[in-house]
Formats: C-alpha cells, sequence, structure tokens
C-alpha cells in the first residue's frame, strides 16, 4: 500500500510539474532598447521549455515607471513573476517588497550560483542578501554624428575627451552647423551621478551610521552648473530622455550621452541615415572617470511554487551563455560572464567587429554601484534630486541653490535611515 502511495505521490507530482504554466515579465525595453532581443529570447526559451509561456509587458519611464507599476501590482495582489529592477532601486525594493529571494530559489528548486563571480554578484545583494540576479550592465558613453563632426571641422577620428574638450567641439557644432549636443535626462539621476562621480563627488555619505546627502559638495555643484552652463549657452539640448534621442537620430544634435546599452538600437536607426561613431564619457581633466553601473537584477515575485519554479527557469536562461550572447548583441550590454567576449563561439568576433561595444568593456574598471537612497522614501528622495536638477537646467536656480534645497528635503526623507552594503 505504501509503494502505491508512492508511486501515487510520485505521478501526481510528475503531472503537476508538466503542466503548463504562464508567467510575466516585467521590462523597461523598448523597439531601440532591446525589445527585439527580449522577444527573440523568450522565443528561444519557450522553444526548449514548451509548457511554459511568457507574457511580456514593457513599462514606461524606465526603472521609475516599472517600479511605480509594480508598487499597484503588489498592492492589487498580483505582481509579475520576473521583474527587472534598476540598480538604483534595489535597496528600496529589498526594504519594502516581498520579494523571492535568489538562494531560495536555488535552495528549493537547484541551480548552482557559483558559475558567476563574487563581484557580478555582489551587484543584486543588498547588505548581503541575494535580492535578485544581476542581468545587465551598462555604463554611460558617448554616442556621435561623424557627418556633423566632418561638416563643423571636426576630426570623427579623434573625437574630444574631456569635458573642456567637449565644451568646446559643442561650441564648433553650433557654430558651424547649428546642432548642440545632448546628455540624457531621466528621473533616475543616472546622468547627473555620472558627471558628479567623475568630479569626485557623491549622492551619498554616511555619518555614524546613517545615510546622508552628500551632492550639495562643491564638487557636486560644479558638475552640474557645468551642464546647466551648456544649455544655458545653447549647447546642450534640455529635453527629457525619448525628446533628446529622437533629435539625435534626426541630426538635430551632434552628440548624444547615453547608456552603452542603446548601441544596438542606434546602429539600427542611424543606418542609412549618418555614420554612428562611439567613444568613453568625458573626463573632468585628468580627474578619473567614475561610472555608475546602469541595469538591472532579475527578481522574483510569485507567490506560487510552480510559477517560481518557471521563473527560475526562465532567469537561468537569460543569465546562461547564450542568453547573455543574445542579450550583448540585441542591446549592447556589458556581458556580465566577461570570458564570453573572448570565446570564438559566443561573442569574440562580435566585439572584435563593433569598436562602439568595446567602448562599454574598456570603462567597466570605473563602473561602481549605482547609487540607492535608503528607506521608504528612497523614490521620494530621488525625485527630489531630479527636480533640482530640473531646476539648474531650467535657469530657475542655481546648481548651488538648487541642490542644497533638494540636500534638505533629502535630509528629511531618509533621516535615520541606516548605510547600506
Amino acid at each position: 500500500m505504501k509503494k502505491w502511495l508512492a508511486i501515487l505521490t510520485l505521478a501526481l507530482g510528475l503531472g503537476l510539474a508538466q503542466q503548463p504554466v504562464t508567467i510575466q515579465y516585467w521590462h523597461i525595453n523598448t523597439e531601440t532598447f532591446g525589445l527585439p532581443a527580449v522577444r527573440d529570447l523568450i522565443a528561444e526559451f519557450q522553444k526548449r521549455n514548451p509548457n511554459i509561456k511568457v507574457e511580456e509587458r514593457f513599462n514606461q519611464n524606465s526603472y521609475t515607471g516599472l517600479l511605480q507599476n509594480l508598487q499597484a501590482a503588489l498592492a492589487g495582489g498580483n505582481p509579475p513573476d520576473v521583474t527587472q529592477i534598476g540598480y538604483l532601486y534595489t535597496s528600496y525594493v529589498s526594504e519594502n517588497f516581498p520579494y523571492v529571494p535568489l538562494t531560495d530559489l536555488s535552495t528549493k528548486f537547484g541551480g548552482s550560483l557559483s558559475r558567476f563571480p563574487a563581484n557580478v554578484m555582489a551587484l543584486g545583494q543588498v547588505d548581503g542578501k541575494q535580492l535578485g540576479m544581476p542581468y545587465a550592465l551598462s555604463s554611460i558613453v558617448t554616442y556621435y554624428n561623424a557627418d556633423l563632426f566632418k561638416k563643423a571641422g571636426l576630426n570623427p577620428d579623434r573625437p574630444p575627451q574631456t569635458w573642456a574638450e567637449w565644451r568646446a567641439a559643442a561650441q564648433q557644432l553650433k557654430e558651424r552647423t547649428g546642432k548642440p549636443i545632448y546628455i540624457q535626462l531621466l528621473d533616475d539621476n543616472w546622468s547627473l551621478e555620472s558627471l558628479i562621480a567623475s568630479n569626485g563627488g557623491s549622492l551619498l555619505g554616511c555619518q555614524g551610521g546613517h545615510a546622508v546627502p552628500a551632492f550639495a559638495s562643491k564638487e557636486a555643484v560644479e558638475a552640474l552648473q557645468f551642464w546647466a552652463d551648456l544649455v544655458k549657452d545653447g549647447l546642450a539640448i534640455n529635453a527629457l530622455w525619448n525628446q533628446g534621442e529622437q533629435a539625435f537620430l534626426a541630426g538635430e544634435a551632434g552628440a548624444y550621452m547615453t547608456t552603452i546599452a542603446k548601441r544596438a538600437g542606434l546602429q539600427t536607426a542611424a543606418q542609412g541615415k549618418f555614420e554612428l561613431h562611439g567613444t568613453h564619457f568625458p573626463t573632468f581633466g585628468s580627474k578619473p572617470a567614475r561610472l555608475p553601473g546602469g541595469g538591472n537584477v532579475l527578481v522574483v515575485f510569485s507567490k506560487d511554487s510552480a510559477k517560481q519554479e518557471a521563473a527560475w527557469k526562465f532567469i537561468q536562461f537569460l543569465t546562461s551563455d547564450e542568453g547573455f550572447t543574445l542579450w550583448t548583441k540585441g542591446t549592447g550590454y556589458v556581458p556580465l560572464l566577461d570570458k564570453l567576449a573572448d570565446d570564438p563561439r559566443y561573442l569574440k568576433d562580435f566585439m572584435a567587429q563593433n569598436p562602439i561595444q568595446r567602448v562599454g568593456l574598456q570603462q567597466l574598471p570605473n563602473v561602481y554601484r549605482w547609487t540607492s537612497f535608503p528607506g521608504s522614501n528612497g523614490l521620494a528622495a530621488s525625485q527630489a534630486l531630479f527636480k533640482a536638477t530640473q531646476r539648474a537646467l531650467g535657469g530657475q536656480a542655481t546648481a548651488q541653490v538648487a541642490l542644497s534645497d533638494a540636500a534638505q528635503e533629502v535630509s528629511g526623507l531618509i533621516k535615520g535611515e541606516k548605510c547600506l552594503r
């Protein structure tokens, strides 16, 4: 009798395991920002796992918009199964959302995490806990229109490397072609942090074990004021991300500073219009570039065990050698398994043929973890800093005043929050 019960239990278990399951995958990828790659990856995964269907959902306004939608879905009791969480919101999600730790999934359903270097896994950790699987990693780079460079009398094979050189080049572009440059503007503060950090500043400090705003420092003020002066003098566009990108692709901007993850989409969009080149994000003189790593971790919110297992299988495929190869080719994100860049079975030939992609790899030593404001008011703190940037770029306040006001507001929002590792 016991034997038959055991067999019956096993049969039921196998039956349940083989039942079709549908999972939702939330992402921020547009048609020019990796959506074709997302769909190719899903198609390949479903081919290998016919009992699992993956429904993808695009979320507007990048990681901030996704986070707001996720909050609403969790409140309604119907969260997605796998979600891209931007590095800047890892602390916020870890402290406020009911996620399924990656180690729990690995223990319950199998699958080793040891194939990933410790520094890679650390991207998905908050206070030593593994929030999710690091998936996308990028840094901000400079794309430029080689045709406009030539018209302006600039050498496209020797692009500017410092901010002083870029200001001079922007002046020449404006005078001879009428075209400014564009620096990505979005409420994730990624471009601003890249500027501030490369000038020796930071967004957050730690005093007595508690987080405090540090973005009203001399270095931070100088960085934001430099950007604001470019806008004031007509050398840079003050526009949100989509508008700025459209201007660049229409030939209305000579350069575009944004994520390396846009590489594939921009190459496709620029084809037949102008010659697209790329170079490093500028430095402030001889100061070393310090760049917050853009991108995301894959986090599971499934409540159902079958969906958790399917979600974990999907994550394992996305971060496999084959998955990362498709992802890098279809976006521009840096492969988190750097061995793939030297492996002829995966990315070696591709990297050799794509000089813009190599820029992202070359900047890796300068990349650090994107700053995440702690506590339940972390999202509000991030928005306060973005409003300060808008005030400065719009000429409503100097960088000094805008950042000082924001620092006072953020001090209240994160008061008493501990410094997170």
